[in-house]
């Protein structure tokens, strides 16, 4: 039986999300090299005593020698749950089971609501600054927030490794999981919303910040995934792209890169040679059945994005009852 961390509504409708999209959301490895190196350019830049003392004092060198540090922490945890295992227990299944317990612990972090204005840019030429952000609000001399910082980095670190065993992104770990039963279960153990819909305005928003990343008309076969599985929007491929047409037609996407015509989520699932036939897949095997990157890449970060523009809503509706209440509403 699934062990439940007790959370308030919002903190249990964002675990919720969290354990739908959670493949493409918990992969940070691109942050684990970001910190290496930078981990890395301060060793070598002065004696290990002088580094000591820099991290006293400087809360974005604190986190980078923490993260380092929690990365793979839970490998060996996780060895030991595979190796006694019982003989007829799923492996990809206690796994799930432990990755929904664990990001409901760390949805009721409050560490954990900041965390999500980290993300990786899209321009990789560009210096990635959110982290810094994220790190300047840490308190590692208080020694109770510093033992929170190291369970929530505990918890990411878990999180992120479970999901990169069941994904297949970390093959080099020696664990053997039943793909399969792992996918079926999945979508019972998830609960996407029941909308049939996203909120219009803030999907139009989520694909303008994502523009840049539209390369070809096909890349709305990503959006069509993303409405089917976080809002159980119909999977009719034909209603899909007269539903995209009509939102190409709103003054924020004006002249928005590329269109979708009919036949373009046709066009994508029948690719060059087949290879577009894993957007008939649920994302959670697109890993592993060969997706296109640029196609995993946009939906991971049209999640992003929606969760953003989702939380900006949230604080200026908060902004505006405070200004009511301060005039006497």
């Amino acid at each position: 039986m699934l062990q439940r961390t007790y959370l308030s509504v919002d903190a249990q409708k964002r675990a919720d999300t969290l354990k739908a999209r959670a493949d493409a959301y918990f992969d940070y490895n691109w942050l684990f090299h970001l910190l290496w190196d930078e981990f890395k350019k301060d060793i070598t830049k002065q004696t290990l005593i002088a580094f000591c003392d820099n991290l006293q004092q400087q809360r974005e060198k604190r986190f980078v020698w923490a993260f380092v540090e929690s990365h793979r922490s839970s490998l060996k945890e996780i060895r030991e749950m595979y190796e006694h295992k019982f003989e007829d227990e799923d492996f990809g299944l206690l796994l799930l089971e432990e990755r929904a317990r664990m990001i409901e612990e760390f949805c009721s972090m409050h560490l954990s609501v900041r965390w999500s204005h980290v993300y990786q840019s899209k321009e990789k030429n560009k210096p990635n600054d959110s982290w810094k952000i994220f790190a300047g609000n840490l308190r590692f001399e208080d020694p109770k927030s510093e033992q929170e910082i190291k369970r929530f980095l505990y918890l990411l670190d878990k999180i992120c490794l479970i999901s990169d065993i069941l994904t297949c992104r970390d093959q080099g770990v020696g664990i053997d999981v039943n793909l399969m039963l792992y996918r079926r279960e999945r979508l019972n153990l998830t609960r996407p919303n029941q909308d049939g819909e996203p909120p219009r305005d803030t999907l139009i928003q989520a694909i303008k910040r994502c523009e840049d990343m539209f390369k070809t008309n096909t890349a709305w076969a990503v959006v069509h995934t993303l409405c089917c599985e976080d809002y159980n929007y119909p999977n009719n491929r034909s209603q899909f792209e007269r539903y995209a047409q009509d939102l190409l037609k709103d003054p924020v996407l004006e002249g928005f890169a590329k269109g979708c015509p009919n036949g373009t989520l046709q066009s994508a699932v029948t690719g060059k040679n087949g290879s577009g036939n894993f957007f008939t897949l649920h994302s959670s095997q697109w890993v592993v059945e060969g997706g296109y990157p640029w196609a995993i890449e946009l939906l991971g970060m049209l999640r992003r994005m929606i969760e953003s523009i989702e939380r900006e809503k949230k604080i200026e509706e908060q902004k505006r009852i405070y200004q009511l209440s301060e005039k006497g509403f």
